[in-house]
């Protein structure tokens, strides 16, 4: 069966995966100090951040237009797939599944197959390596949905922000609740809920216990698992190595998020991205 993939850059894809995998991958474009950023390279997420502590400015993300969704759907279809899966990001989180759903309606095409993956940066990440690894089995369109859907349960999401002000700056809390905030030390946990919507999950007051809790939240039986980070690295390495120690058998990826997430939270986040289900079996629901 052959499959073709569209998504977004908020995925934090490499070039050289993207290239070899041969993604449709669509900007969800950053508006910053009157330029218009579509970040794709990984090497340039830190000088973006940079820019973005120096600046008093606050980034602006739009998602793909319609035209731009028409254009890579047309795309995709070229050389005649059995279908095109579209990974989009939380739809909670952008336009892009909204419009990828008119666009299949323009097109008229029951291949396109859409799917709002409820989530973003590395975990979208997880899920595109997922699929890529899935096309390559003998395995029917409705098999890969459910293990795609699946995947999509068992993933969680957990970030701890340096500090409020970036919330604030980008609209998700109020001057006053940031500014006490700061001022208690109260580290707010932010997750992506069961709808792919981004918000708080708990306060702690000092930010060693919310890391413990991070560690916490981690489920015994994961199949994958990344620490995060903004811009500073330290935290998240202490992070990283003390997972590590306590899951040696899986590997603790080491990622940055993208910026289309990571201006919302801010320079100094450290968070944890993890899942509990990843099969790669064939088995007797498989097709020829």
């Amino acid at each position: 069966m052959k499959i073709n993939i569209i998504t977004d850059n908020s995925a934090s894809l490499s070039m050289d995966f993207i290239e070899r995998e041969k993604l449709i991958v669509l900007p969800l474009l950053c508006f910053f100090e009157d330029e218009s950023y579509n970040i794709m390279e990984l090497s340039y997420y830190d000088k973006f951040y940079e820019k973005l502590v120096n600046s008093t400015e606050f980034p602006k993300t739009s998602q793909p237009s319609l035209g731009e969704i028409l254009t890579s759907f047309k795309e995709a279809l070229k050389d005649d797939p059995d279908y095109v899966f579209v990974m989009t990001i939380s739809k909670a989180l952008s336009g892009f599944y909204k419009n990828s759903l008119l666009a299949k309606e323009m097109l008229n095409d029951e291949r396109i197959i859409i799917v709002d993956t409820r989530t973003t940066t590395v975990n979208l990440k997880r899920m595109i390596e997922y699929l890529c690894e899935l096309r390559k089995l003998n395995l029917s369109k409705d098999i890969i949905l459910d293990r795609l859907y699946k995947m999509r349960e068992g993933q969680e999401i957990y970030f701890i922000p340096e500090n409020l002000e970036y919330l604030y700056r980008g609209g998700r809390l109020s001057k006053a609740s940031a500014a006490i905030g700061d001022l208690l030390k109260i580290c707010p946990i932010i997750t992506l809920f069961e709808d792919g919507s981004l918000g708080l999950y708990k306060k702690i007051r000092g930010e060693k216990k919310a890391l413990k809790a991070l560690e916490s939240y981690i489920s015994e039986d994961i199949k994958y698992i990344s620490v995060v980070y903004v811009l500073k690295k330290e935290k998240a390495i202490e992070l990283r190595d003390r997972i590590q120690n306590k899951f040696p058998d899986i590997e603790v990826l080491f990622e940055e998020v993208s910026p289309n997430i990571g201006c919302h939270i801010g320079p100094g986040t450290v968070g944890i991205l993890f899942g509990t289900y990843k099969n790669l079996e064939e088995d007797d629901e498989t097709v020829n």
